[in-house]
């Protein structure tokens, strides 16, 4: 009698758990489908080769978050508060973030819906308001790949750890100049919004 396929869930639940533990080199076919106790041939027809692993475990990450929404009633300080949020969610995994594809980001972006409602609302036109909170996204993106990568370079000099330090703090001011490139294009008639420098409560600390 043949024995029942493993569950995917499962599949997926130890492969990234084997990437937060040991880090990317341990996500091999022969690794995983060793701790699963199944063969590899078993593992790939259930889901397929590295690559296709990879975007699935993704996916299944992305697709079983609640990334948490917190409108504070004005548009750049939400977008702030937004982006830092998304930046912890991906550092959470960092090999995983480390192993996002370009492609995968479309995952992401399923959950600013709520951030482009409050641009709007703020005044901002809806193709703007898209634009602006994907470039949000695909900034905060790269900024956090950066990050992740630097906290497991055994080989990253001071000189250069100090430079990624660097970038994780310049995130908020990052994406505050990007704010206020959107707030110069639509201009001060058009909508309300405190500029970004003047807001002392998303200054501080991240």
């Amino acid at each position: 009698m043949a024995r029942p396929l493993i569950p995917v869930d499962d599949i997926l639940d130890r492969a990234l758990a084997l990437l937060d533990d040991e880090g990317v080199d341990a996500l091999s076919a022969r690794r995983l489908a060793g701790d699963l106790r199944i063969s590899t041939r078993t593992l790939y027809q259930q889901v397929g080769n590295r690559e296709a692993l990879i975007r699935a475990l993704v996916a299944r990450h992305f697709a079983n978050l609640r990334l948490e929404f917190r409108d504070t009633g004005e548009w750049e300080s939400t977008a702030v508060s937004w982006c830092l949020t998304l930046r912890e969610t991906l550092r959470a995994h960092p090999y995983l973030t480390e192993l996002m594809s370009f492609d995968d980001r479309r995952v992401i972006t399923d959950f600013v819906g709520d951030l482009v409602k409050v641009a709007r609302n703020a005044g901002i036109p809806a193709s703007l308001a898209a634009e602006c909170c994907r470039a949000l996204v695909n900034v905060t993106v790269n900024h956090t790949i950066v990050e992740v990568r630097a906290l497991h370079d055994p080989a990253l000099s001071a000189e250069n750890a100090a430079e990624a330090e660097s970038m994780a703090r310049n995130l908020p001011l990052t994406i505050r100049w990007i704010l206020s490139g959107v707030h110069n294009d639509v201009g001060p008639s058009k909508h309300t919004v405190k500029q970004p420098w003047r807001d002392r409560r998303i200054i501080g600390k991240d």
